[in-house]
């Protein structure tokens, strides 16, 4: 496996900031969700058609990949012309993502609205991702993230199954999935068939609200040892996804914490015993 980290985590850093920290801390990809404190990465300039091979190049000569193009497309909406557009948006973004040699881009299943069903909504997200799928770049697919009222492990791979298309992946969040009362292990069998990417980060529940709190390794309730020792027993060779939510969370750790307690939690679960805790310009 290798290990990445998702912009969400930095979200006022520019890419040049972005790259130096993956270089110094010994991470192999960059997840990219938030540039510049803005989560609309297609209006950014570094992603503009004149400059977007240049920003490509950037990462490429630094040795750092783009493992994921993560958008905020949702298919559950009752509203066929909303999933429509939403449809087009994931497109927009799969062109970007093969102009910058990503691979995935990111989808979210997320809420069942007011007074619809689960089958329908789930069906709606089925048929969306098919239709992305069919129409995106040969180099990228489409991954859909254990998330909202669909963030268990067999919720998700249900949606994959009915969408039936070879492009189709799942993103394995496992804070989403324990939070939703999933057991690591039991998700990883369940995700296997379908498992493209992990978004990885310790969090804790918080009184009064549905969503769980990041907080540093060790301190929450997602094992890391369990997660790796998973991924190990399905031979998963692709990126675990430090995905830190200071976006949302403005008060949790700043980068500069939170990226070195990541990567060196998880050398010291396989092994390696790297300090990248020196790195204090990272960010700077």
């Amino acid at each position: 496996m290798k290990l990445s980290f998702s912009t969400l985590g930095c979200p006022e850093w520019g890419l040049p900031e972005v790259i130096a920290a993956a270089r110094g801390l010994g991470y192999e990809g960059v997840e990219l969700r938030a540039v510049g404190g803005s989560l609309d990465l297609l209006r950014r300039a570094e992603f503009a058609p004149a400059q977007v091979s240049t920003t490509r190049s950037y990462f490429e000569d630094a040795g750092i990949e783009i493992c994921c193009v993560d958008t905020s497309c949702v298919f559950h909406s009752p509203d066929a012309t909303e999933r429509a557009n939403q449809v087009k948006i994931a497109l927009a973004h799969a062109k970007l993502a093969a102009q910058l040699g990503a691979p995935l881009i990111r989808i979210f299943p997320d809420k069942i609205e007011a007074g619809a069903e689960r089958e329908d909504t789930r069906d709606w997200i089925a048929t969306g991702l098919r239709q992305i799928a069919e129409l995106v770049p040969d180099s990228v697919n489409v991954g859909l993230e254990t998330h909202g009222d669909f963030a268990r492990a067999d919720y998700a791979s249900e949606i994959v199954t009915l969408a039936n298309h070879p492009r189709i992946k799942l993103i394995w969040d496992v804070a989403n999935s324990v939070a939703a009362g999933d057991e690591i292990k039991d998700a990883a069998r369940v995700v296997q068939p379908y498992l493209a990417h992990v978004h990885l980060r310790d969090a804790k529940a918080v009184a009064g609200s549905e969503h769980w709190l990041p907080v540093l390794s060790g301190r929450g309730r997602v094992s890391f040892a369990e997660a790796i020792a998973a991924l190990k027993e399905l031979k998963y060779e692709g990126f675990v996804s430090f995905e830190w939510e200071k976006y949302w969370h403005p008060e949790i750790e700043e980068p500069e914490v939170a990226l070195p307690d990541f990567i060196n939690a998880i050398r010291e679960l396989v092994g390696d015993q790297s300090d990248t805790t020196e790195c204090s310009g990272v960010g700077k």
